[in-house]
C-alpha cells in the first residue's frame, strides 16, 4: 500500500489487479482440476477387474470368470481346488474390507484403525475369545489335511492372499491407513465366530428380564414373552507401550451394539412346497435371510463349475463355502432358529479372593489370561480376562447386571465348547447325493442354530432344527441370570439329532419357518428367543388360499406386506376409543378410522400403518418405562420380548405395567391407551399436517443402506445408499423392521438381504435380488445396482447356463497358472 503527502494509508487501485485477480484463479482452479483427477485416477485404481487376464501362483489349469450384468462371478475350472482359488481372488477384489472388518471385529482389532472409539467392542470380543477359539480351531483343521475340505478351503485361502500381495488397496485401506495383511485360517473361523456371535438374542434378552425381575418382581414378568406366546401360531411338521486396563464398564450389550460396525442378524423366511402344490410339477423353494441393512451387502453370489459340479451359492465374506445355494439337483436355505443356547451364571467368590470360586461345595481357580489391545494413536492395553467351568467372565467389562448382583457374571454358550463343523457341514451340503446324505450333513451343527430348508429334483421337500440344543436340569430359568454355584442349574448335555424338531416329506405339502416357536416334539418344548406368529399367519393364509403355486407366487409372497396381527392389535386398540368418539377433534376421527378399518397392509400410500406405529409406541412406553427407565425401556424395545409381547399385552386389563407409578393415581389399561392416542395424533398433526392426505407411509418409512465409513458426515453422501421410501414394516414378509423410539420416523435397519426363489422345474433359472449389489467398492458399477430392483420387489436371474451366460457377459477374467 502507498502512504500519502499527509501520511495516510491509501488502498490499491483495484482496477490494476484485474489481471493479478485472474491469474490467482485461474492457478487456483487449475490445481483443484488437477487434484480432482489425481484422486480420480487413485480411486479407479480400486476398481475390480472384470476382464482382462491375471496369473496365480499354485494354479494347475486355465480358470474363466465370467461377469454377468450384475457383476455376479461364474467360474469355469478343470478341478475343485482351481475354481476355488479363483472364487478367493475375485471376492477378495469386490469384499475384502468388509472381510478385513469382520476379522478385526470377532479379534477384538478393531481399535487398530478407529482408535478408541472402538475399544469396548474390542474389550467385548476379547473377553467372549473368539479369537482363542478360533485359534485352536485353526489348528484342529491344519491336524486334518486330508479331508475334503481342507485342499479346496486352503485354495481359497491362497486365491484371497494372492490378491492383497497385489497391493492393490481398497479406498477404505487408504482413507484408514489399514495395513495390507494376509489372511489365515484362523480369520476364516473368526468369521464363522462373529456370524455365531450375530444370532445371540440371548445377549440383548437375558440381562434385561434379570434387571427386571429383581427390579420388579414376578407379577410384572408375567405380562412379558420371552418365547412362546400361549395360543400363537407355532411350526410344527407342517407348518508397545502397555497400559494395564481398568475397564470402562459403563459400556451396556445395547451400546456396544449402536458401535459396532458390521451388522447383526435378526430373522429369516423360508418355505418350500412338494410337487403336488406347485404348478410346474417340481419342488418350488424360497428362502429371504433377515440381516441388519449395510453396505456392502451380506451376501456374495457365485456360481462355480468343475468336473462332477454346478453350484450356484450365497457366500460370506471370508468363508469359502456358501451357508446356502444350489446345485441342479438340490437346494437349501437357512433362517435362525432362535434357540437359547447361552445362560448367564451368577458365580460366587471367597471373600478374600476375587478369583477364587465355589462351584458345588468345591472351591475352583478362575482361569485367567492376558490380552493385548492394540489402538491408535494411543498406549496399548492390557485387559486381564476371567473364566469359570461355566465361561468367561462378562461382568468385567460389561454393566448389564450391575443392578442385580455385585458377584462376577460368566457366560455358558455352546459355541464356545462344541467343536466348530461349519467347514465339513457347508462342504457336504454342497455335494450332498441325496437327501440323507444331507440330513447327515446337518446333524453335525452345534452352533449356532438354524433352520435349515431343503429340496430337491426328487420332490423331496424337509425341514430340520440343526443345533445341538441344551438339555437343562428342571427348574432351570434360562432366560434370567441363574446360580453358578450349586450346580443345580449346570447344563446336563445336549438333546441328539433325532430330538430336534424336523419335518420331511409331510402330507400338507410344505415347510417353513418364518422364526416363530417350532412347538413341542418329541415331549419337549425348547426354550429359545422365537419371533411372535405375525409372519407365520400371514404365510399360512397364503399358502391355503389355493391348491397350487408358481414360482411368480413366491416372489409376490416374499414382497408381501400384510401383517394381520398387527391390524387385529389396531383393532384392539381402536376398540377402547368408542366412548370417546364424539369428542374426537377431526385428525383424531381420521386417525381412529383408519386403524379401525385397516387390514395390516404396509404399502407406500397406506396411512394407517402411520398412525398405528406411533400409537403403539406411545403406549409402550407411557406403560413401561416409569417401572423401567429410559435405557431400559429402550433395550426392551430392541428384543423379541417386546414383538412378543405385545398382541397379548394390548388385552390385558390385570397387566401391572398399566399404572403410571408416578402419580398419585391408578391408571387403567383405557387411560393408557387414550393418552397414547391424543399423542399419537398430535405428533401427526405437528410432522404431516392435519389433512390424512399427507399422511403416507412413504413419509416416514425409509431405507438408507450405510456403509461403515458412512456413518462420518460428509462420508455418508459417497458412501450410502438411499434414503428412498420402501414398503413393508415389522414383521410384514418383506420385513423392513426398524426400532421405534421418540423420533417420530421409521427407518428401516433390517430386512431382506436377499430374496431366493427356485423352480426345480427350471433349476439353471433361480432369481434373486441384493438390498444394494455385488461389489462393495465404491467405484464399481455393482456398488448400487440392484438397489432399485430391490426396493420395486423386483428380482434378477441366478444364470447357470453357460451359453445365455457367455451371451449377457460383460467381462472375462482369464485365470492363468504363474510361470
Amino acid at each position: 500500500m502507498k502512504r500519502s503527502s499527509d501520511g495516510l494509508v491509501t488502498p490499491p487501485d483495484l482496477r490494476n489487479m484485474g489481471p493479478l485477480i485472474k491469474k490467482i484463479l485461474f492457478v487456483s482452479i487449475a490445481l483443484l482440476v488437477m487434484a480432482g483427477i489425481a484422486v480420480y485416477i487413485v480411486l479407479l485404481q480400486t476398481r475390480p477387474d472384470y476382464q482382462g487376464e491375471i496369473s496365480l501362483k499354485n494354479l494347475n489349469g486355465p480358470v474363466d470368470v465370467y461377469f454377468d450384468t450384475c457383476g455376479i462371478p461364474h467360474i469355469y475350472g478343470n478341478n475343485e481346488k482351481d475354481v476355488f482359488m479363483a472364487l478367493g481372488y475375485v471376492e477378495a477384489q469386490d469384499r475384502l474390507f468388509q472381510m478385513e472388518l469382520i476379522r478385526r471385529a470377532a479379534g477384538g482389532r478393531l481399535s487398530e484403525i478407529f482408535g478408541n472409539k472402538t475399544l469396548d467392542i474390542d474389550r467385548f470380543f476379547r473377553m467372549l475369545g473368539l479369537n482363542r477359539k478360533a485359534e485352536k480351531e485353526a489348528r484342529d483343521f491344519a491336524s486334518m489335511q486330508d479331508s475334503a475340505w481342507s485342499a479346496p478351503a486352503l485354495a481359497y485361502l491362497e486365491g484371497l492372499n494372492q490378491f492383497i500381495r497385489e497391493k492393490k488397496k481398497p479406498l477404505e485401506f487408504l482413507i484408514l491407513h489399514i495395513p495390507m495383511e494376509e489372511f489365515t485360517l484362523k480369520d476364516m473361523f473368526l468369521v464363522i465366530g462373529y456370524m455365531s456371535f450375530n444370532f445371540e438374542m440371548g445377549f440383548r434378552t437375558d440381562p434385561l428380564m434379570s434387571r427386571l425381575e429383581k427390579k420388579l418382581g414376578p407379577g410384572y414378568m408375567q405380562s412379558l414373552f420371552t418365547g412362546l406366546v400361549p395360543g400363537s401360531m407355532v411350526n410344527t411338521a407342517c407348518g508397545n507401550s502397555l497400559a494395564e486396563d481398568s475397564p470402562d464398564r459403563s459400556i451396556s450389550f445395547g451400546s456396544l451394539m449402536e458401535k459396532i460396525p458390521v451388522k447383526i442378524w435378526m430373522g429369516s423366511n423360508a418355505w418350500v412346497l412338494a410337487a403336488k402344490k406347485s404348478r410346474s410339477g417340481k419342488v418350488l423353494f424360497e428362502n429371504d435371510t433377515h440381516i441388519g441393512h449395510q453396505q456392502p451387502a451380506v451376501w456374495y453370489e457365485a456360481h462355480l463349475e468343475y468336473p462332477g459340479m454346478r453350484f450356484y451359492g450365497s457366500f460370506l465374506a471370508g468363508f469359502p463355502f456358501a451357508p446356502l445355494g444350489h446345485t441342479i439337483r438340490h437346494a437349501w436355505g437357512l433362517t435362525m432358529l432362535e434357540n437359547d443356547d447361552l445362560d448367564f451364571f451368577e458365580e460366587k467368590t471367597q471373600p478374600d479372593d476375587s478369583n477364587t470360586y465355589y462351584h458345588t461345595g468345591n472351591r475352583e481357580k478362575m482361569v485367567l489370561r492376558q490380552e493385548v489391545i492394540r489402538v491408535k494413536d494411543s498406549a496399548n492395553i492390557l485387559l486381564t480376562v476371567r473364566s469359570t467351568i461355566h465361561g468367561p467372565v462378562c461382568s468385567d467389562v460389561m454393566n448389564d447386571f450391575d443392578s442385580v448382583t455385585v458377584n462376577p457374571v460368566s457366560i455358558c454358550w455352546t459355541y464356545l465348547k462344541e467343536p466348530v463343523s461349519l467347514f465339513e457341514v457347508t462342504y457336504n451340503m454342497m455335494h450332498a447325493g441325496n437327501m440323507e446324505d444331507f440330513r447327515s450333513a446337518v446333524s453335525r451343527i452345534a452352533a449356532p442354530g438354524l433352520n435349515i430348508l431343503y429340496g430337491d429334483a426328487e420332490n423331496n421337500i424337509a425341514w430340520w432344527t440343526a443345533a445341538k440344543l441344551v438339555r437343562r436340569p428342571e427348574g432351570a430359568t434360562p432366560s434370567f441370570l441363574m446360580d453358578g454355584s450349586s450346580g443345580a442349574c449346570d447344563w446336563l448335555g445336549y438333546y441328539p439329532f433325532d430330538m430336534n424338531p424336523q419335518s420331511e416329506n409331510p402330507s400338507c405339502g410344505f415347510v417353513y419357518s418364518t422364526n416363530n416357536a417350532p412347538g413341542i416334539y418329541r415331549g419337549v418344548n425348547h426354550s429359545g428367543y422365537y419371533v411372535p406368529e405375525d409372519r407365520a399367519v400371514r404365510l399360512m393364509k397364503l399358502l391355503h388360499d389355493r391348491e397350487q403355486f408358481s414360482m411368480a407366487d413366491m416372489q409376490t409372497f416374499n414382497t408381501d406386506d400384510t401383517n394381520p396381527v398387527a391390524a387385529r392389535v389396531a383393532h384392539v386398540l381402536s376398540a377402547v376409543m368408542i366412548p370417546d368418539e364424539k369428542i374426537l377433534t377431526e385428525p383424531e376421527k381420521m386417525a381412529l378410522a383408519l386403524c379401525r378399518n385397516w387390514k395390516g397392509s404396509h404399502g407406500l400410500q397406506d396411512k394407517a400403518p402411520v398412525v398405528y406405529y406411533r400409537w403403539l409406541y406411545h403406549i409402550l412406553h407411557d406403560a413401561f418405562s416409569d417401572e423401567t427407565g429410559e435405557m431400559d425401556f429402550a433395550a426392551f424395545m430392541k428384543t423379541h420380548v417386546e414383538k412378543c409381547t405385545v398382541a397379548p399385552f394390548v388385552s390385558n386389563d390385570s397387566a401391572y405395567w398399566w399404572d403410571d407409578v408416578h402419580t398419585d393415581k391408578k391408571e387403567s389399561r383405557q387411560d393408557i391407551i387414550r393418552a397414547a392416542f391424543a399423542k399419537t395424533v398430535q405428533d401427526i398433526v405437528h410432522l404431516l399436517g392435519r389433512d390424512s392426505a399427507g399422511w403416507a407411509w412413504e413419509k416416514v418409512h425409509t431405507l438408507e443402506i450405510e456403509h461403515p465409513l458412512g456413518k462420518q458426515k460428509p462420508l455418508n453422501v459417497f458412501f450410502n445408499i438411499g434414503p428412498v421410501p420402501i414398503p413393508g414394516g415389522i414383521e410384514t414378509l418383506n420385513n423392513q423392521s426398524f426400532f421405534s423410539d421418540s423420533m417420530f420416523h421409521f427407518s428401516a435397519t433390517l430386512g431382506p438381504a436377499m430374496r431366493r426363489t427356485l423352480d426345480f422345474s427350471d433349476p439353471e433359472n433361480g432369481c434373486n435380488v441384493l438390498p444394494s449389489g455385488q461389489s462393495g467398492v465404491l467405484m464399481s458399477r455393482y456398488y448400487s445396482d440392484q438397489f432399485n430392483l430391490y426396493v420395486e420387489g423386483r428380482i434378477r436371474k441366478e444364470l447357470m447356463n453357460r451359453e445365455e451366460i457367455q451371451a449377457v457377459s460383460e467381462g472375462i477374467l482369464h485365470i492363468t497358472p504363474a510361470r
